[in-house]
């Protein structure tokens, strides 16, 4: 049994476990979406499956997600 908080998918939950300050992870578990990423500064959301079809590819569009949304104090 996997707890609430942890991936099952080892290189999704490596991405989750790093995220920076403004990205949060809202757990949704509806279905096969397990939760999403979202943006605290311009509320860009990522989805985040519980059964992608291939972990490693997902959590690279995960992680380009974060990258493309790490926005300056400033603006």
């Amino acid at each position: 049994m996997v707890s609430a908080g942890r991936h099952p998918k080892n290189a999704i939950n490596a991405v989750i476990c790093d995220l920076p300050q403004g990205i949060d992870v809202v757990p949704i578990h509806n279905g096969h979406r397990w939760g999403m990423l979202r943006c605290g500064m311009c509320d860009a959301t990522e989805a985040i499956w519980s059964t992608p079809r291939d972990a490693d590819n997902h959590a690279r569009r995960l992680l380009r997600f974060v990258t493309r949304h790490v926005h300056d104090e400033e603006g």
